[in-house]
């Protein structure tokens, strides 16, 4: 006879149509808790039940959205999230509810960037040194407080590179603060090095995947017109980092309290090899990452998000080709676009695997501000690295140089 459980009543906050995918995945029955701003979309873009909060992050807006709905969060079985700004917003709802969810004090840890680096401190990981400070006019003692000069300033509980700045000298922080809003905010000491991202699967307290990646630039370069994107490294190639890389992985999660669940790892790559932890999130890495995840390391990290979240068992690895991969977002000269290339172009360029385009005809094209700000993506194959990198390079460069702006007049017409 045929089953008559009902399938697991899953709410996710924060619209993410991968993530309903996943959790429909492994049979639930999903309930999505969107932003204003996204309301649209969610509704033309699934058949899930959808409500709208004012802010999808925001507990008492996606309360209230709830109620507006008829629902409660003892109505359902879990209650997840696949972004960054609602992980905690999740968490706070399913313990209201009774839900299984990340427990609070663990989504803390995984978005106050503060919190988190005491933990990871604490625990005897090397990072960078930080304080938190309410008025930017502090932000230059707070920065002699942390070891002086240059010092990085972000949000406290920030994402992509957003509102993210290297000062270099007192006159730049008293620049910075003239025109900074209220906090808080972070100051942490500059920590140099190449930034590599560590992405992974983590049940029961054990890694179960994990793949590092080196970025093309270290992520805050996106203010300076850097190219965000990433290439694969394997154990193969680089066993020793790797080492360091799953020790680093273990002493964190176990800091942070993450047993279950997906992160996203930053670090920074000293010369001597070792490794000095950035920050860690608790949700599938940014761009493209999943897809170069499972191409390159066998793993699928939405899988694996939507398995942990409902404790079901972690899905076994799929079967990788070989070969190096990465993943670059495109991006285009500010103005008025008259004509962008088309994915099926971008797929014609040397290693292009996969490619998407956002960016249409009419469209204002503007500076990248954050590092997920982009015109289109790419994911690129090759025999190592090397050839990966230039070939990201390369088909970026041909992009930009392929988007036609309106002259000034035209644009202004």
């Amino acid at each position: 006879m045929p089953s008559t459980t009902p399938p697991p009543r899953a709410l996710l906050v924060g619209w993410k149509p991968v993530a309903i995918e996943a959790l429909r995945a492994e049979g639930c029955s999903v309930v999505c808790a969107v932003s204003a701003t996204d309301a649209d979309r969610a509704r033309s873009g699934t058949d899930a039940g959808i409500v709208v909060a004012d802010q999808a992050g925001d507990v008492e807006s996606v309360l209230f959205a709830l109620g507006r709905a008829g629902l409660s969060p003892s109505g359902f079985d879990l209650v997840t999230s696949g972004q960054e700004y609602s992980l905690v917003a999740a968490a706070a709802i399913g313990a209201i509810g009774g839900a299984r969810s990340l427990p609070v004090d663990v989504a803390i840890a995984l978005r106050d960037k503060f919190v988190q680096k005491e933990r990871v401190r604490a625990a005897g990981v090397a990072t960078a040194r930080c304080e938190a400070f309410d008025d930017p006019a502090g932000v230059e003692q707070a920065a002699l407080r942390v070891g002086g000069f240059p010092v990085v300033v972000k949000p406290l509980a920030g994402a992509g590179a957003r509102n993210t700045a290297r000062l270099a000298s007192p006159g730049q922080a008293r620049s910075w603060a003239a025109s900074a809003a209220v906090g808080p905010w972070l100051v942490e000491e500059f920590v140099p090095g190449a930034e590599l991202h560590l992405d992974g699967a983590v049940r029961d307290g054990r890694i179960r995947l994990l793949g590092a990646s080196r970025y093309l630039r270290n992520v805050i370069d996106v203010h300076s017109g850097a190219l965000v994107g990433s290439v694969s490294v394997t154990a193969a190639e680089q066993p020793e980092l790797y080492e360091r890389s799953h020790a680093l992985v273990e002493r964190v999660l176990t800091a942070l309290g993450h047993a279950d669940g997906v992160f996203h790892i930053e670090v920074f790559e000293q010369p001597d090899g070792s490794l000095v932890f950035g920050e860690c999130g608790g949700r599938v890495g940014g761009g493209r990452i999943d897809e170069v995840t499972r191409r390159a390391f066998g793993g699928d990290l939405h899988r694996h998000w939507a398995a942990a979240t409902l404790g079901a068992p972690a899905p076994g690895a799929t079967e990788t080709t070989g070969g190096s991969f990465g993943w670059a977002f495109l991006t285009a000269p500010a103005g008025l676009v008259r004509s962008v290339p088309s994915p099926d172009e971008v797929r014609t360029r040397p290693g292009v695997v996969d490619a998407g385009v956002k960016l249409g005809p009419g469209e204002l094209s503007k500076p990248a501000v954050k590092s997920f700000d982009r015109a289109g993506d790419v994911v690129v194959t090759g025999a190592d690295s090397t050839e990966v990198a230039a070939r990201l390079t390369a088909c970026a460069e041909w992009f930009a140089s392929s988007v036609a702006i309106a002259a000034d007049a035209e644009a202004a017409g």
